[in-house]
């Protein structure tokens, strides 16, 4: 079982291990932002009836533990493992299993989450972070982001007869939706499980205002930012 000690080591424990990115990111780095993030998906999703003192500690409780294995495990990239898994097939919960032997508290946290909404905002806000790091540390992909931005630019002060007559917009879009890079690519799968989660949670969860998860993504990553506003 892991000590204290151990825990405050996750300050130190580097995730992304396999991704070429500018700046690493620690593990409690990790915790606390799927942390801040789900409880804004929460709020925005969850109707107050339900989203109680109770279930707003469980949720936060779970965030702050939820890979906490990767201390001593390490960060298995997501690709290895679903191979893996693949290759193990009935014994594929030994995973699970390991995490439990490595932190035992993570299976009772993990069976009061098991089907219930908490545990699908748990996971979007999971990838929201990988989405927002890579997206801003993936090395390649901010340049990218800061290209497109300047190119859509560009593109909407030209004539209309002209982007249609060349079909530009089409083919930006083509571009851009095409993996320039291996950290755009990761970016790019993750924002297709983002939105298939949020897909499958409306389906079981049909009392929830899901689309609000979206509006959740889009703020964090081309919302207003306070410090521009601020020093302006």
């Amino acid at each position: 079982m892991l000590s204290l000690r151990d825990i405050v080591r996750s300050g130190h424990v580097v995730r992304w291990n396999s991704v070429k990115h500018g700046r690493p990111q620690y593990l409690a780095e990790h915790h606390y932002m799927v942390t801040m993030i789900a409880r804004a998906l929460a709020r925005r999703i969850l109707s107050a009836e339900y989203y109680t003192a109770e279930k707003q500690i469980l949720l936060v409780d779970y965030c702050l533990n939820h890979d906490l294995p990767e201390l001593l495990g390490g960060d298995l990239p997501s690709v290895s493992k679903r191979k893996l898994e693949a290759m193990l097939g009935d014994k594929a919960d030994v995973f699970k299993q390991f995490d439990y032997e490595i932190h035992p508290p993570l299976r009772k946290l993990d069976q009061k989450m098991d089907k219930t909404p908490l545990k699908d905002i748990a996971k979007l806000a999971d990838w929201a972070d990988a989405i927002v790091y890579i997206q801003q540390e993936g090395q390649g992909n901010y340049e990218a982001k800061i290209a497109q931005q300047a190119v859509n630019a560009l593109v909407s002060a030209l004539p209309q007869s002209l982007l249609e007559e060349a079909e530009i917009e089409d083919k930006m879009e083509t571009f851009f939706n095409q993996p320039i890079s291996h950290t755009h690519s990761i970016e790019m799968k993750l924002k297709q499980a983002y939105a298939d989660k949020v897909e499958s949670a409306q389906k079981v969860f049909p009392e929830f205002q899901w689309h609000e998860a979206n509006n959740v993504l889009d703020a964090l990553l081309g919302g207003e930012d306070a410090q521009i506003k601020f020093e302006y």
